[in-house]
C-alpha cells in the first residue's frame, strides 16, 4: 500500500516514466506536439516539459492528454502486462499522480469490460486539484476505507468517513480533499471502466 513517504519518492520516477509514455504514444500515433497540446488544452512549451519528465500536469489535465490520445488513465498505471485475475496487497499496477498527492493500485484486471476497482490513496491535505473533474459515463461508487474525504459533487459536499459509500455519476463535475493530517484510503468501483 502506498504511504505519504513513497507518494513523494515515487513522483519524480513516475513524472519521467509519464512524460516518456505520452510522448512514445504520441510519435506512434504521428500526432505533432502542436496538435496534442492543442487538443489538450494547454501549450506546446507545457507539454514538451510533461514529455521531458519536467512538469507535472494536474489530474484534469492528464486526463485529456490521455483521452486526445485515445487512452484512459488506468492505461497509464505502472506494469502494462500485468493482467492478473489475482491482485495481491500493495502489488497491482500504480499510477502515482503528479505532485504526489494522490495514488492509485488497480485491483481488477486491464481487461475486464463491464468493472473496475481502483483502491486510492490521497495525502494528508492532499486534492484532486482546484478545478473539478468529469469523466466517463458508467456508475461509480466511492468507499472509504480508512481516513476521512471531502468529495464535492458539484455544489453538493459530502464529509465521507470511513465505512461510507457514496454513489455518483463521474461525468458530473467532482473533486476530493482529504481535510486530515493522515492519509485517505478509498475503492472506487465502476462499472463500466470510465477512467
Amino acid at each position: 500500500m502506498t504511504t505519504p513517504e513513497n507518494l513523494t519518492t515515487d513522483t519524480a520516477g513516475f513524472e519521467r516514466k509519464l512524460g516518456t509514455y505520452i510522448r512514445e504514444l504520441r510519435l506512434e500515433r504521428k500526432v505533432s506536439l502542436r496538435s496534442l497540446a492543442a487538443e489538450s488544452g494547454v501549450s506546446v512549451s507545457f507539454l514538451s516539459q510533461v514529455e521531458r519528465g519536467e512538469a507535472s500536469p494536474s489530474i484534469a489535465t492528464l486526463m485529456k492528454i490521455a483521452k486526445a490520445l485515445g487512452q484512459t488513465i488506468s492505461s497509464m498505471f505502472e506494469s502494462p502486462a500485468a493482467n492478473s485475475r489475482l491482485v495481491r496487497s500493495g502489488q497491482g499496477p500504480r499510477l502515482v499522480h503528479p505532485h504526489g498527492d494522490w495514488a492509485e493500485e488497480l485491483l481488477t484486471p486491464r481487461a475486464f469490460t463491464k468493472l473496475q476497482v481502483i483502491r486510492s490513496t490521497l495525502a494528508p491535505r492532499g486534492t484532486t486539484g482546484e478545478g473539478m473533474l468529469s469523466y466517463g459515463t458508467s456508475e461509480t461508487a466511492i468507499f472509504v476505507e480508512s481516513g476521512r474525504v471531502d468529495f464535492w459533487l458539484g455544489a453538493e459536499r459530502f464529509d465521507l468517513r470511513q465505512g461510507d459509500c457514496l454513489s455518483y455519476d463521474p461525468s458530473a463535475p467532482h473533486r476530493l480533499e482529504n481535510p486530515t493530517d493522515e492519509p485517505v484510503v478509498l475503492l472506487f468501483s465502476s462499472a463500466p471502466p470510465s477512467y
